[in-house]
């Protein structure tokens, strides 16, 4: 019988550790002077949270200092939490819990935020995350390219270049790129799909990186140049090897060769050439600016 009820005891305990019912979280207002408030929403596992019966509390030293449930906002079309926070004095610390509705359970968030009369944190836009576990924060373009055209591309920094053959139309190109984890990709405020989208890059694009907390918001520029490239050989002898020059109207674009698929060498168009020395007779493709040819050298005999 003792270990029937220790073992239910146990149980219990269990329970109510990972679940319970729906917190009886309640703040008296008229007990504080100052307020902070947020702006943001609410993620559990990896999901938000979009249930009115879902809630967001602020407490310092177990103390509830305040209480939100998501609200939808229609002209963003995104459910927001708006979380005012009261204290009587500066740089308490205050914590965070949610309740997840769907689960019951009661989630700890991770960050605190010391308390500042008047602060306030987030916006529609750029919200303050409310997650357990937290989000990632990076906000990178890990890769960019463009739909069905073939380009060269140069990244320095947050600034990425694609070089396109002459002649393209650049006012609408499907923009395919890869991000950080969880991070989106916004022109302005206008969040941009990859490979379902259509951008006028007729001069540099400045584009934001929003991460998956929405900590970071990183600004980026794709440009998209132009260019017409212009190959000229000369075969191997017995006592040289043979000799590839690539033209070019854009200096320090990549130009690389390959041969049987194998890249041998990359180089920089410097002064409008680059030039390979020393080729061995063999089938080579030049790649430079979005144009590839293919240049046969042959072994001359003198």
């Amino acid at each position: 019988m003792r270990n029937y009820i220790h073992i239910t005891l146990l149980l219990f305990i269990l329970s109510n550790t990972v679940f319970g019912q729906s917190p009886d979280w309640s703040v008296n207002e008229n007990k504080f002077q100052y307020t902070m408030s947020f702006e943001g929403f609410l993620n559990v596992d990896g999901k938000d949270l979009t249930d009115t019966k879902d809630k967001l509390a602020a407490f310092v030293n177990g103390e509830c200092r305040g209480i939100a449930s998501p609200i939808y906002v229609q002209t963003e079309k995104k459910y927001m939490v708006y979380l005012t926070v009261f204290s009587n004095t500066d740089n308490e610390v205050v914590s965070f819990r949610i309740y997840d509705s769907a689960n019951n359970v009661v989630k700890n968030v991770e960050k605190t935020k010391v308390f500042e009369n008047n602060k306030h944190y987030g916006d529609l836009f750029q919200s303050y995350s409310f997650a357990s576990p937290a989000l990632k924060s990076e906000a990178e373009i890990t890769d960019f390219s463009l739909k069905d055209l073939k380009t060269a591309k140069v990244v320095q920094g947050s600034q990425i270049t694609l070089y396109a053959g002459k002649g393209i139309n650049v006012s609408t190109l499907n923009a395919l790129f890869d991000l950080s984890p969880g991070a989106k990709l916004f022109i302005g405020t206008s969040n941009k799909i990859s490979g379902s989208n259509s951008i006028d890059f007729t001069n540099p694009v400045q584009f934001q990186v929003l991460s998956q907390d929405q900590s970071v918001l990183k600004q980026w520029t794709v440009t998209v140049k132009l260019g017409t490239a212009l190959f000229y050989k000369k075969d191997a002898v017995c006592y040289a090897g043979g000799v590839i020059k690539v033209l070019y109207d854009e200096n320090e674009v990549a130009t690389e060769l390959t041969k049987d698929g194998v890249k041998i060498l990359t180089q920089n168009i410097q002064n409008g050439q680059t030039v390979f020395n020393n080729l061995e007779a063999g089938k080579y493709n030049v790649s430079v600016g979005g144009t590839t040819k293919e240049i046969v050298i042959n072994q001359k005999q003198q």
